[in-house]
């Protein structure tokens, strides 16, 4: 998605980094490098750019800092994130810092790893208890300092259930603040990121520098130290059961009416046959208990041949079209966007501001959504499902197209004779009962043609199997030639072939006989073949009857027979003038 626009268009790039991975941080710090506008990033230094962060160091050292001075701990453990996050060792080494600075130990057996979410408590709790016990200290610590809130809620929890108290037995502190912070049991003591600050920051330093301004290179906003229940400090906030409990009833409510949406949306989408009918099954679902006013679905275009985007080489000569989507109440209009833009002119045109997510399906890029959220309505969960639930449905109605051309292209292959493009000998039988069923409503005739080569052998032993091969397709080509829509033409086997007609008479089966063998000699003539290619033609034809009490299989086999014997009766006539 960064890759996307033509920045040569834009007045400047605000990159907010902190919780992006390193594969993420390396291709968009290129990005800014190149880029021909000026670049604010939030949330972290980056050299060559506007900077805008959170003083992490105060911020979080603050919380450190309160355990050790207000509360007098000296015995501390330390919980941090993956390594590979930046943030994660930024914390770990300010905690390390702290700690010598109050001269208490910050060794490496002081510090457990986790996954940044509450499950990781169980087995850090666990694994901090056996390594004390092992190394005979007390049971707990006097303060567990944690990467950030979701691991600090894990941690509390997995001491209550071994019959710990926070704070009386150890003192739990979190960073960020997030909302569960300050209604869990107990409250959390942290510190408020502060992210509006960060962010509102950014925007009025892009805003100078468009306007030819100065601006400072870095800025470092402290956050809010946040003092509660875990450490011991504050008091519970009243009326918190009522807030949680009306927060929990608007989580719930929408999330109820998202699902019914989702599903609405993808069981619709599941009886979709046609491309169209899936943009108009999203277009209908976009506005649908989503938070969005507005959006649109734009797709590179040709997304159906499953595109992976590795670099900006990859997306040189894409384009992108608009497929559907609402406006301000009305159908978006639907078009290819020049190279660059990412919005449609209308959107461009106007103040709102919208925001651009990716839709993907595992490694392969549809696309993007364009919305135009209900903030205080809208969360990240709602927001991500609806996302999913639109590549669902896309790759779905893909699949099950991709499936029937598959099981179309095998049925070809099933009743298709590879050699000479004909039906084998399973085209016959499927083509005949509804022939045979036509033509005795009608009371038509229905005629089976058998035809076979002469000296087949003679040519194969003569001349080689790729002169026999011709033969077989020149026969072939002539009965294709020969045929019309009432026709189905058949190789049921070596040098035989079967032709199924429908309302027939003595004129007809004369014109087809007569235009086969005229047509297999023009070809010979043309090739300039020394030796002659000739056929002897049965026919079977008759009305079928009312009703005689044999199965269509049985009447099938019935009509070859008879045609066999017609054939065979040519064949030997034939025989003595061959011989001359």
């Amino acid at each position: 998605m960064y890759l996307l626009p033509d920045l040569r268009e834009y007045d400047a790039l605000i990159s907010m980094d902190t919780y992006m991975t390193e594969t993420l941080i390396e291709p968009i710090d290129e990005l800014k490098r190149k880029a021909p506008c000026p670049v604010v990033t939030l949330g972290t230094r980056r050299e060559g750019t506007w900077s805008i962060f959170n003083d992490q160091n105060r911020s979080f050292g603050e919380v450190i800092d309160h355990a050790a001075e207000v509360h007098g701990c000296r015995d501390f453990v330390y919980v941090s994130g993956p390594t590979e996050r930046s943030f994660c060792r930024e914390r770990a080494a300010i905690w390390r810092e702290r700690m010598r600075a109050h001269g208490l130990p910050c060794g490496e057996e002081r510090i457990f790893y986790g996954t940044l979410l509450p499950e990781c408590g169980e087995d850090i709790v666990d694994r901090m208890l056996e390594r004390r016990r092992a190394e005979g200290k007390p049971e707990l610590p006097q303060a567990v300092a944690c990467v950030n809130d979701y691991t600090a809620i894990g941690v509390i929890s997995a001491l209550e259930k071994r019959g710990f108290r926070v704070p009386e037995d150890v003192i739990v502190t979190g960073y960020d603040d997030i909302q569960r912070a300050a209604f869990s049991e107990p409250s959390l003591t942290t510190s408020a990121q502060p992210f509006f600050r960060v962010g509102e920051l950014g925007m009025e330093t892009a805003l100078r520098l468009a306007a030819g301004e100065e601006a400072p290179r870095t800025t470092a906003v402290p956050g809010d130290l946040k003092l509660r229940r875990s450490c011991g400090c504050g008091r519970e906030t009243a009326g918190r059961g009522d807030a949680v409990r009306d927060r929990y009833i608007r989580t719930v409510s929408n999330l109820e009416a998202l699902a019914l949406a989702n599903t609405n949306m993808v069981l619709g989408g599941a009886m979709d046959s046609t491309v169209e009918e899936i943009y108009n099954e999203i277009e209908e679902a976009c506005l649908r208990n989503t938070g969005f006013r507005d959006a649109a679905l734009c797709l590179v275009d040709g997304w159906d041949r499953l595109k992976q985007i590795g670099d900006r080489k990859d997306l040189e000569n894409e384009t992108f079209s608009v497929v559907c989507g609402r406006l301000r109440g009305e159908r978006v209009r639907r078009q290819r966007l020049p190279k660059g833009q990412l919005l449609p002119r209308e959107m461009m045109e106007d103040d709102t501001p919208y925001y651009i997510f990716p839709i993907h399906h595992l490694q392969y890029f549809l696309g993007y959504m364009i919305v135009n959220p209900d903030l205080a309505a809208s969360e990240q969960l709602h927001i991500k499902s609806w996302l999913v639930s639109v590549s669902a449905i896309m790759t779905g109605w893909l699949s099950r197209n991709r499936l029937a051309e598959t099981v179309k292209e095998l049925e070809v292959l099933y009743q298709t004779d590879t050699l000479t493009g004909l039906y084998n000998r399973r085209g016959y039988y499927r083509f005949f009962e509804s022939y045979y069923e036509e033509c005795r409503s009608a009371r038509t005739e229905l005629a089976v043609f058998l035809i076979d080569m002469n000296h087949m052998k003679q040519v194969n032993d003569r001349y080689g199997h790729a002169e026999g091969d011709f033969c077989l397709r020149a026969i072939a080509d002539a009965m294709r030639a020969s045929a019309g829509a009432d026709e189905i033409c058949v190789r049921t086997g070596g040098d035989e072939f079967v032709v199924l007609a429908k309302n027939y008479d003595a004129r007809r089966e004369q014109a087809f006989i007569r235009g086969v063998r005229e047509r297999l000699g023009e070809r010979v003539r043309q090739e300039r073949k020394s030796y002659r290619v000739t056929v002897s033609i049965g026919c079977c034809r008759s009305v079928p009857p009312e009703e005689d009490g044999l199965s269509v299989q049985s009447e099938a086999e019935q009509y070859l027979r008879e045609a066999d014997r017609a054939m065979y009766l040519e064949k030997r006539a034939a025989a003595p003038r061959d011989a001359e």
